[in-house]
């Protein structure tokens, strides 16, 4: 670990003298608005911290240099400039503010905030500097309606499932397009799994500081730019840029960041397992058991912790540089990052490296040039995530604690089960992913008439991938190595042509028209060896026997031709249309090409005269859209018919893997989108609200084929499903006066999930329903995609002591069967959201995150291993509240009789693991303060220093059935497998300690 010893650094800028470069002199005037003098306005030097702020009669007094620029804001109110000069007094009196001059991104432009008439959310630059975060992920967290991030665990580098607008595919992906500067990015999950169904975080790469603004796009009005790939929504990640003909400002950020888990089995220690193992035994026989009998040792005669051993403080580093400023043609930010972090699981781990340069230059009048471009190497340490017996967690839970990990020298000994000595592995074994990836875009720009300009674009994303896996001689994988070697490209050229133009006195009119064309191509090698002399030789080349050597190359193209017009008249009636028309080598030879259009509208009701002048409303806007957009995300060849290698009769043979598909396309989502944009009070009070309903047709799914085909599957469209809900965002300046101000935000989403037909090879139930199901899920149509479909626990008998469940009629029973199980819950939420609280008082900022999720449930699949006596043939640990065993009748038990016919029943697949997730979460709390003018005018070297602390999942309000549960957690990115985890890692709750200094 390295790191910067700011002590010192601060002593040295206090010994610092300072020059006065300019006479100071005392500026008075007065701060009004239309109907009198405006009380808190502030008042600063421009491009400095030093200010003032107005008395109840809107006065101010500041001290400044001839050569300062005075900015006065006020909430509700446009921004004023002046420069001090020669003048003494400087009135102002500034005009309300209706948001007409805030510029959203969307998809290939940008519109001003008052004329967006597409649902989008956007996170802007202002609001991302609130929260520290480790990834870009985490900003999305709670802070945009409609977008769902649950975190699939706490390790570094584990992907989170980011859902926009709910589920909408069944085979295909489920997540986002996200798009950094214009580049769409790839997510494939190139490393092994190591028991992870997730996959690594696509965006771990990208470092939080450098982002100005996230913007997610929702409807159809805004998706359909991106045709084939927008029907689960699209992520717009800019990056920070400068000014021209700014000052350049250095920005110095470092914190020091520290983690530990949250929530964990309590399982039994060695002397409460012998305890437990010996009484469960006692009873069965009838005599006393003792548990040197079983094998397990005298009491006290010791034992491991294996969560202890396992876990431990997490201590993260981090500092970037940034310079960012411009010249009169040129704008420029370029910055450099790295981090050294460590998670609370031994072995887990990532140090990144990264620089970004982004360039623009007005070159003449007409031609202006630009590069957007990022690098960034990472070196991660991955472990086991959750379904393995080398995943410290599962082991850790599992192992018996009566095992010494080491013999009396320190030795580590082989576990005497198929439970592996998660203690050695972690200290042993090694799985190290290396990675550089390139992200960049550079363009041209020509304005070559009046309103009319063209733009030519380049994109890359590269990446090259290295992960080198050991496994010690102690490994219950052997003594092996595995290399995994994955070169990923993606490039995109795009040509667009923009005309806008106004004509009479009241009509405004634009046009786009785009050509993209984007290629990837991925190349992977295997090289797996075993039989090593020595632990000590880790190349895979230094194995005896070569085992496996596999080598694959695919890849696919798009090209998509864009239209888009949009008129408004008198900036109050808005209309826009879109359509794209895309063609991809993903599909079949039939269907290669396919057309998505939007149709919006929206009325501006706030500039119509009967509300023109009101003194409430200050901006209240009607929108509605209609159209489609597609998904794409179901590999690289479904619908080639695909052939493996195989042996036929001792030789060589060629066996097909799947038929080949001429008429699959794309999946293809209709949405309507429906909703109002409002402030009111000056803009001190804003609400939007939004009713969508989106219908997802043509489902991808795979067909299992008779054997006499000699394929054994076939993809094909057949099925649709729909989602609908609402959107709710509230936000408010609850209080603002000179020293203290409070805003407010609040969002809300609600999601109904249906699917509405099946026609592929689906099973029928007892009501002639078609449905697909997994181990713990069926999506039966008429129903919700994710409902849990298990037989249902009620209880241990307090007088018999057997364990009871329900059949499917609902009648009481001790042997239940796969026919008893029934509907019994959903991983959706009835609803979920976030809450953000800002508050300001003098130079402290304070901010706070809450998220929530309400009405969902979430299966706990580890409890079937870890409660009960014999789930893994009863060698393994299992929870403290195993120890609460029926004895005699009116015992209230946790676990059956060990007499009962049901003991060894108990822990089978129910409700017994089915939990309500509904939660609160105190996700992230900020604490800051901005050292003040006084502090620093006499350092002739800072501009601003802020110094903060942030402590991430400090609490959740929970139900008292998961202790020792995360109930926000999701190990697997199967649509049908929501909400469910087995031996996941948990969250951590970390503090972090930082400063934000600017030159």
């Amino acid at each position: 670990m390295k790191t910067v010893t700011l002590k010192a650094f601060y002593a040295l800028v206090l010994l610092c003298t300072t020059t006065l470069f300019a006479q100071q002199k005392t500026v008075t005037g007065t701060v009004s608005e239309a109907n009198g003098p405006l009380p808190g306005a502030t008042v600063i030097i421009k491009g400095s911290t030093v200010g003032t702020q107005t008395d109840f009669d809107g006065k101010y007094s500041i001290e400044v240099s001839p050569s300062d620029v005075l900015q006065i804001s006020y909430v509700g109110f446009k921004n004023q400039e002046s420069p001090v000069g020669s003048q003494s007094t400087i009135n102002f009196t500034l005009e309300i503010d209706n948001a007409l001059d805030e510029v959203v991104i969307v998809g290939y432009g940008t519109q001003s905030k008052e004329k967006v008439i597409q649902n989008v959310a956007v996170i802007n630059e202002e609001a991302l500097e609130d929260i520290v975060v480790n990834t870009p992920d985490q900003l999305l967290q709670g802070q945009a309606a409609g977008v769902q991030v649950v975190n699939s665990s706490g390790l570094i580098g584990s992907s989170p499932s980011i859902r926009v607008r709910g589920l909408n595919s069944i085979n295909a992906g489920s997540s986002p397009l996200f798009v950094l500067d214009g580049v769409p990015l790839t997510d494939s999950d190139n490393t092994l799994s190591n028991g992870a169904n997730q996959g690594q975080n696509p965006l771990s790469f990208i470092n939080p500081n450098d982002i100005e603004s996230i913007t997610v796009l929702k409807d159809a009005g805004a998706t359909v730019v991106y045709g084939s790939r927008g029907a689960n929504g699209v992520v717009l990640i800019t990056t920070k840029k400068g000014s021209r003909n700014k000052k350049a400002t250095v920005t110095l950020n470092t914190y020091t960041q520290t983690s530990n888990f949250i929530d964990a089995f309590d399982v039994l220690e060695a002397d409460e397992y012998r305890e437990f193992k010996s009484e469960v035994a006692t009873i069965q026989a009838g005599e006393t058991v003792t548990p040197e009998e079983l094998g397990l040792g005298a009491i006290g005669s010791g034992g491991t912790d294996y969560l202890e051993e396992i876990t431990r403080t997490g201590v993260t580093f981090n500092t970037d540089l940034s310079v960012r400023g411009g010249t009169e043609k040129t704008s420029y930010f370029i910055g450099t990052t790295y981090q050294d972090a460590e998670s609370f699981a031994l072995g887990n781990s990532q140090e990144r490296i990264g620089a970004r340069v982004n360039l623009s230059t007005q070159a003449n009048d007409w031609l202006e040039a630009g590069i957007n471009i990022g690098i960034t190497d990472t070196e991660l340490n991955v472990i086991g995530q959750e379904n393995s017996v080398n995943a410290p967690l599962t082991s850790a839970f599992l192992q018996n604690p009566t095992f010494l990990a080491r013999d009396a020298d320190g030795n580590f000994v082989p576990s005497p089960t198929f439970i592996s000595n998660i203690v050695a592995v972690e200290a042993q074994d090694s799985d190290k992913i290396e990675t550089t990836r390139t992200v960049g875009n550079t363009y041209l720009k020509a304005d070559i008439a009046k309103g009319l300009s063209v733009r030519s674009e380049f994109g890359v994303d590269m990446t090259s991938l290295q992960e080198r896996q050991r496994n010690s001689i102690l490994s219950p994988f052997g003594n092996s190595a595995t290399l995994i070697n994955v070169d990923e490209r993606l490039w995109r050229v795009n040509q667009s042509a923009n005309y806008e133009t106004t004509f009479g006195e009241n009509h405004s009119f634009g046009a786009l028209a785009l050509m993209e064309y984007e290629e990837r191509e991925r190349a992977i090698v295997v090289l797996d060896g075993q039989g090593f002399l020595t632990d000590d030789i880790t190349n895979v080349g230094g194995a005896t026997t070569q085992t496996v050597t596999t080598a694959t190359r695919s890849g696919s193209r798009l090209f998509g031709l864009l239209g888009r017009v949009n008129y408004d008249y008198a900036s109050k009636y808005i209309l826009e249309g879109s359509i794209r028309r895309d063609a991809s080598s993903r599909f079949g030879a039939n269907e290669r090409s396919a057309t998505f259009w939007s149709a919006s509208a929206g009325w501006i009701l706030s500039k119509e005269k009967f509300l023109e002048n009101s003194d409430v409303v200050s901006y209240f806007a009607l929108r509605g859209s209609i159209g489609t957009a597609g998904n794409d995300r179901l590999g690289n060849f479904p619908s080639l018919g695909l052939a493996t290698a195989g042996q036929y009769n001792g030789g060589p043979a060629i066996e097909l893997s799947s038929a080949d598909a001429p008429n699959l396309t794309w999946e293809e989502s209709k949405t309507l989108d429906i909703g109002i944009r409002s402030s009111f009070f000056n803009n001190r009070l804003s609400l939007n609200a939004t009713y969508f309903n989106k219908e997802t047709d043509r489902l991808l799914l795979s067909q299992t084929l008779p054997t006499q085909t000699g394929a054994g599957t076939l993809n094909i469209n057949a099925g649709a499903l729909r989602n609908s809900g609402f959107e709710i965002e509230l936000s408010s300046t609850n209080i603002q006066t000179n020293d203290f101000e409070w805003r407010t935000s609040l969002n809300i989403t609600t999601i109904d999930n249906e699917l509405l037909n099946l026609n592929a090879d689906a099973s029928i139930d007892d009501e002639g329903r078609a449905f697909i199901e997994t181990g713990a899920q069926r999506a039966i149509v008429g129903e919700s995609l994710s409902n849990f479909y298990l037989i249902r626990f009620s209880g241990i008998n307090s007088e018999t002591g057997d364990a009871e469940w329900l059949d499917a009629d609902g009648n009481i029973t001790n042997d239940p069967t796969a026919s008893d199980r029934v509907i019994t819950g959903s991983a959706l939420p009835d609803f979920s959201g976030g809450l953000t609280n800002t508050f300001k008082y003098k130079n402290f900022d304070l901010n706070t995150l809450f998220n929530f999720s309400v009405g969902n449930d979430v299966l706990i699949d580890g409890l079937r291993f870890i409660d009960g006596n014999d789930a893994i043939g009863g060698i393994g640990n299992v929870r403290s509240q195993n120890a609460n065993i029926w004895r005699q009748p009116g015992d209230n038990a946790f676990l059956p009789s060990p007499l009962s016919s049901t003991f060894n029943l108990f822990n089978q697949r129910s409700t017994q693991q089915l939990k309500d997730a509904s939660y609160l979460r105190l996700k992230n709390v900020t604490l800051g303060y901005t050292l003040p003018a006084s502090a620093l005018e006499k350092i002739n070297l800072f501009s601003n220093i802020r110094l903060y602390a942030t402590a991430t999942n400090l609490f959740t309000i929970k139900g008292d059935d998961l202790s020792g549960i995360d109930p926000e957690v999701n190990d697997s990115s199967n649509p049908l497998s929501q909400g469910e985890t087995f031996f996941t890692a948990p969250q951590s709750r970390s503090f972090l300690f930082g400063a934000s200094i600017q030159f």
